[in-house]
């Protein structure tokens, strides 16, 4: 274990210099094992933190170890979430519209420190803190079902398209009071930023601004009992241009994270044997076995990064004020000193309970951990209960892995089961409590901006 301490001299750091070959890529082609190899490597070079580039020519530092990782997230006061503090772009080297969505500074929560950033924290807070989960199970519970329900009797799926990818933001668009069909446009928009079709996905970026600024106009018109309609209502004040980039921070936030977080819960059922025997005997409770997977096989690889604001020394390395320090989530739990990423030899249970970073720590840590956990648990638990014979339909060295340098997930989960049936008729069964109960979907919608988009997205 190092330490973070200020430096004294006023050196040059590696990245100040502009030693391009002392830099490692993180972009690229993901290669098919995952990036473990690449943080025993980094650690083995450098130590607790090392150089790399997250774009061509964007220098950064990325931290490798646990404790300098988690000491970073709980010291405000010496690391900024401000990106536009980031040295490259005030010497004019990276244009923060053009960069990389970790690191290009909107006006949201994220991207703030102190009283701004708690002035437009509260809001989300106080919102998901208003969240019953009793009744939030019954809303995830139905949606699930439905979404198992258009595949179950092919006796064939795969996960990720069909449930995983699209689970999480029908949750939140149901949180956000609107009919699910939106929530599939946002759902589908989402997956073409994240795909590798360029142009599609910049097209898919500026209508999911539609989405967001539809959204909050029309809930500024028609309030209802819905997360938006809370947080346009907080004492904070946010303007309606603040609260659209808020609610686009919970879907970023809690989608695709979710979504992975589901996948590769899956995925371990699917192919560790001993994880498998241990839940389905119930010695492993469905939530011990997610923290197991967050340590393990985490949705994040990387979080944003925090911008250094006094030169200082992390291990060896010389950090000049203004430098980027990115979260190495996934090195973090692979960090030899500590037991989180190295499973139990009788058990195969990764150790560490939840000290795992994925809700990241300090103030910028995840307000919505708890209903992240409830929507993962609940998903797993439900392809558990329905999809009977469940097994991978390839060899699970197929699975391809979602190139990516932040989420670490699986484009694909193929799977077969024993073909079932779809749950009852809504009329037909017991009706749960839920938070927040599907609005009717519209067969003509509003001539609203939120409208016009949904008849966009129809006819595509």
């Amino acid at each position: 274990m190092t330490t973070i301490r200020p430096d004294g001299e006023r050196g040059i750091s590696t990245l100040a210099q502009g030693h391009s070959a002392e830099a490692t890529p993180l972009y690229g082609t993901t290669p098919p094992g995952g990036r473990d190899g690449l943080w025993r490597r980094l650690r083995e070079r450098h130590g607790p933190i090392a150089p790399v580039e997250l774009e061509p020519g964007a220098k950064a530092w990325i931290l490798l170890d646990y404790h300098e990782n988690l000491t970073v997230l709980q010291q405000p006061h010496l690391f900024s979430r401000d990106t536009r503090r980031w040295r490259e772009v005030v010497e004019g080297r990276i244009d923060l519209a053009r960069t990389l969505p970790m690191m290009s500074w909107l006006p949201n929560a994220l991207f703030a420190d102190g009283e701004e950033h708690h002035r437009l924290r509260a809001p989300i807070m106080d919102g998901v803190g208003g969240i019953d989960m009793s009744a939030m199970a019954g809303t995830v519970r139905g949606i699930a079902d439905g979404l198992v329900d258009s595949f179950v009797i092919r006796g064939e799926a795969d996960l990720i398209e069909e449930f995983a990818a699209t689970l999480p933001v029908l949750v939140l668009n149901r949180l956000f009071g609107l009919p699910d069909g939106y929530g599939h446009m946002l759902g589908d928009l989402t997956t073409t930023v994240f795909g590798e079709d360029a142009g599609r996905a910049e097209e898919a970026v500026e209508r999911m601004q539609q989405y967001f600024a539809g959204l909050v106009a029309r809930k500024a018109e028609h309030p209802g009992p819905d997360l938006v309609t809370r947080i346009l209502e907080h004492r904070s004040g946010l303007s309606p241009s603040e609260v659209a980039y808020t609610a686009a921070l919970i879907v970023s936030a809690g989608h695709m994270p979710t979504t992975h977080l589901i996948g590769n819960t899956m995925r371990t059922l699917l192919t560790d044997e001993r994880m498998h025997e241990a839940h389905t005997d119930a010695r492993l409770s469905t939530h011990d076995l997610l923290d197991h997977v967050m340590w393990t096989d985490t949705p994040f690889q990387v979080l944003a990064g925090r911008i250094a604001l006094q030169d200082m020394r992390i291990g060896d390395a010389r950090i000049r004020s203004g430098d980027a320090l990115f979260i190495g989530i996934d090195a973090a739990h692979r960090d030899p000193s500590v037991r989180g990423g190295h499973p139990d030899p009788d058990t195969g249970l990764a150790s560490g309970r939840r000290a795992h970073l994925v809700f990241g720590a300090g103030p910028h840590s995840c307000p919505a951990r708890s209903l992240g956990r409830l929507v993962a648990s609940i998903g797993v638990n439900v392809l558990q209960e329905r999809l009977g014979g469940l097994r991978l339909a390839v060899p699970p060295e197929e699975l391809r892995v979602v190139n990516s340098p932040f989420l670490r997930g699986l484009c694909r989960l193929p799977v077969s089961f024993t073909p079932g049936r779809p749950s009852e008729p809504p009329a037909a069964r017991p009706r749960p409590m839920e938070q927040v109960p599907a609005p009717a979907e519209e067969e003509e919608p509003p001539e609203d901006l939120l409208g016009r988009l949904l008849r966009w997205w129809r006819g595509l």
